[in-house]
């Protein structure tokens, strides 16, 4: 029996507007904030539909400190009553910290990242995502960057998954190509890892092999023509389906080693937690061959052609080796060290030594 578990009501539409004001209602939602990023906030003209005094947008990249304080004292003093974001994965992630502030009280950034304790409040939360890739439209934790200290942190909380996840390909079709592929390598990585993971059960699974069997499907027809609607949403179902797989079973090796890929060297997410696929698939395959068999039979393609399509995803669009994005060789030892975070490279279904570790990113460069 599957102990599969995922609380968030997914609501697919093609008017998110209209969706997101009955949500609204249905949560009994007065007085929200909206956290959003200063592109969407222009694109989508979201001054215009909600009070600009409760818009945050003030978010780079990746959710750092500095955003989690900014966003806490625009919270101080206002009386919200729930949550909306709608950007990517950054706004999503930092929208589960104000969810726990708003819900705790707890303004110091480490402890409330920390907080393990039960929220003395409920705060309900709608997320809106612009990207097929991050699937936190569906999971309980986020990604916070301490810069300064070159460390990732991780915000976790049963409380914490959205409410209601409101998916509409019309949020993404304006996503430029280089962003639209580097979502895309984020989702398929979040495929893979919740398969050979230690943590996968038999739905979780089932939700990665859909999510990457559409992705595959997909893809090309994305490049040749990036405002087909149909092909946007199919996208965004397949990032939000990885999305439910690895609630359940958190990430493995791919994201560990990306982790100092991003913090030292700027590598976008989608593109670190992806570039070891490849290699991850040839040291993992023998122990999920019958999840690999069923990828291999919707698709009607060999190991070979599925290796093939993986590597054409990025091809011509973005730089896709370490050496491209300033790494040296001499860079790979320290890089070695610090990819084992605990509680995601522990979850590969094998366990890999340093040495593994320095194979990978030698295949890469």
């Amino acid at each position: 029996m599957s102990n599969y578990f995922n609380p968030v009501k997914i609501i697919y539409t093609e008017n998110w507007l209209n969706k997101l004001k009955i949500s609204q209602k249905n949560l009994s939602i007065s007085n929200p904030i909206l956290v959003t990023s200063p592109g969407n906030r222009k694109r989508l003209k979201l001054d215009s539909k909600f009070n600009s005094d409760s818009i945050f947008s003030e978010i780079g990249e990746n959710p750092n400190f500095s955003d989690c304080s900014n966003v806490i004292s625009f919270c101080n003093g206002k009386s919200y009553d729930g949550v909306i974001a709608q950007g990517g994965g950054s706004v999503m992630d930092l929208a589960k910290v104000v969810m726990a502030f708003l819900s705790t009280g707890e303004s110091d950034i480490v402890d409330l990242l920390e907080y393990k304790r039960k929220y003395e409040r409920s705060i309900p939360s709608i997320f809106l995502p612009t990207t097929h890739g991050t699937g936190s439209e569906v999971t309980k934790w986020g990604t916070v960057w301490d810069m300064k200290e070159k460390k990732k942190y991780s915000i976790s909380h049963i409380d914490l998954y959205p409410s209601i996840a409101i998916l509409d390909g019309n949020l993404t079709v304006s996503l430029p190509m280089d962003i639209s592929i580097m979502t895309i390598l984020d989702a398929l990585s979040h495929s893979f890892e919740s398969i050979w993971n230690k943590n996968a059960n038999e739905k979780s699974t089932e939700y990665a092999i859909e999510a990457i069997t559409i992705i595959l499907s997909n893809v090309e027809f994305l490049k040749q023509n990036p405002t087909d609607l149909n092909v946007r949403n199919k996208l965004l179902e397949a990032a939000t389906k990885a999305g439910l797989a690895f609630s359940n079973t958190k990430t493995a090796a791919a994201h560990s080693i990306s982790y100092p890929l991003t913090i030292r060297f700027g590598i976008p997410h989608g593109v670190a937690s992806s570039l070891s696929l490849i290699p991850l698939l040839e040291i993992n395959g023998e122990h999920i061959k019958e999840p690999l068999d069923k990828i291999y039979q919707t698709l009607d393609i060999t190991i070979d052609e599925l290796i093939q399509k993986i590597k054409a995803i990025p091809k011509g669009i973005i730089p896709y080796t370490l050496s491209e994005w300033g790494i040296q060789e001499e860079d790979l030892s320290q890089l070695v060290e610090e990819s084992f975070t605990k509680g995601r490279m522990d979850n590969n279904i094998v366990d890999l030594t340093q040495d593994d570790v320095l194979d990978i990113l030698n295949s890469i460069k």
